[in-house]
């Protein structure tokens, strides 16, 4: 757990450092030399948690722009994956448009085999790139024009590549970072502005093994999250000045740090223990389901069946037999066919056909196909919906 809570600590530090470097580029650092742009007098200010009533960052910004921030921990499925992700802040110019932002970041999972993590729907998203595209962009400027993507200085690049080479060194397989950018206009206060969206989003990619005893076929999990989306906002074409002047990175407060580092270890080794208990109830659970399932047999070995009891047990099969065909005939003149929601056990009826069937999670859409390799997961509504391929009633 201390190597896992120093990776974190790493991944804060870089994320801060490139709130400030998506702003870094020697192209444009250059226009805003060539134009005389002047550095701004700057002022410090705070970022406090509200929880543990502290200070956690130090920012500074332009000394006649306005600032308001905090550490933000938003419940539900996609909170931050660390207190530090959730830095939050607006520094806001005197023009009342141009500003910076960070947003707190968010968390999904997404499960090759189409179950919820917990009670949360599976995304299937694992590049900083698509976060930008599919989930920051439509959702915060829903009015966006011209989205283009930008590319990353190359020290940042450079940056990004060696700490994936670290990454594959502590863990050969599954841990990545990813970088990306975006660009956009859209009307604010009733002006054209021009934005840039930056996050960083590392995943962690998970094979689990197949679990027979528990009918569990091996899956693969996806455990994703962006560290904040830093927003850059001007009118428009006054953008590329604003981005050439960058500002310092957000410091962290170490005292605050050392504490959330000390309730992170002190969490995962109360959840390392429940999660041991409840792995040991799991066995004894099961040995006593076999040492039942054991005497059950024995007893009905132990058991003689009348012959009339198997005479009504043989009717009563034949009679069950001769229902369901005349049912799966009546279906089958109708071009119809019952299938049942692994999930929920509730029977469907659809067409027959298609050979595959899926039902969305909210369970009032269902995806027809008799494309045997085709899985509407993270393809379909990959934000609101995942889907369960439903059985079929033979």
């Amino acid at each position: 757990m201390k190597r896992q809570t120093v990776i974190h600590s790493g991944i804060a530090v870089l994320g801060a450092l490139a709130l400030s470097a998506c702003s870094r580029s020697a192209d444009a650092a250059g226009a805003a030399a060539a134009a005389g742009m002047a550095s701004p007098a700057l002022r410090t200010v705070t970022v406090d948690d509200p929880v543990l009533q502290m200070p956690a960052y130090t920012l500074q910004i332009p000394k006649d722009w306005k600032f308001t921030g905090m550490i933000a921990r938003p419940g539900g499925c996609h909170g931050p994956a660390v207190p530090a992700d959730g830095l939050t802040f607006t520094a806001l110019a005197p023009d009342g448009i141009t500003a910076r932002e960070k947003l707190p970041g968010v968390s999904w999972a997404w499960i090759s085999d189409g179950s919820k993590w917990g009670n949360c729907k599976s995304v299937n998203i694992t590049t900083a790139l698509g976060f930008l595209l599919n989930i920051a962009v439509p959702n915060l400027r829903p009015d966006a024009k011209n989205v283009t993507v930008v590319p990353l200085p190359a020290a940042m690049q450079q940056d990004i590549a060696a700490k994936n080479r670290d990454f594959q060194s502590q863990f050969p397989k599954g841990r990545t970072l990813d970088v990306a950018r975006v660009r956009l206009t859209y009307t604010y206060k009733g002006h054209e502005v021009e934005e840039m969206l930056f996050t960083i989003v590392p995943c962690q990619e998970i094979d689990m093994p197949a679990y027979p005893a528990l009918h569990r076929p091996a899956v693969q999990r996806h455990l994703c999250n962006s560290m904040g989306t830093a927003i850059t906002r001007a009118p428009k074409g006054a953008l590329d000045a604003l981005v050439a002047t960058s500002l310092p990175p957000p410091q962290i407060d170490p005292q605050w740090d050392a504490l959330i580092q000390q309730r992170m270890r002190s969490q995962f080794a109360a959840w390392q223990k429940a999660n041991d208990e409840q792995f040991q109830a799991i066995q004894n659970h099961f040995k006593q389901v076999t040492a039942n399932m054991l005497e059950n047999g024995r007893q009905f070995q132990a058991q003689q069946k009348s012959s009339f009891d198997n005479a009504m047990a043989q009717d009563r099969a034949t009679q069950a037999s001769i229902d369901h065909a005349a049912q799966m005939q009546v279906r089958d003149s109708l071009n119809r066919q019952d299938f049942i929601d692994p999930a929920t056990g509730r029977r469907i009826e659809t067409s027959n056909e298609y050979t595959h069937n899926w039902i969305s999670s909210d369970g009032q859409s269902v995806v027809l196909n008799s494309d045997s390799t085709f899985d509407p997961n993270g393809v379909i509504d990959p934000v609101r919906q995942s889907w369960t391929e439903l059985i079929p009633v033979n």
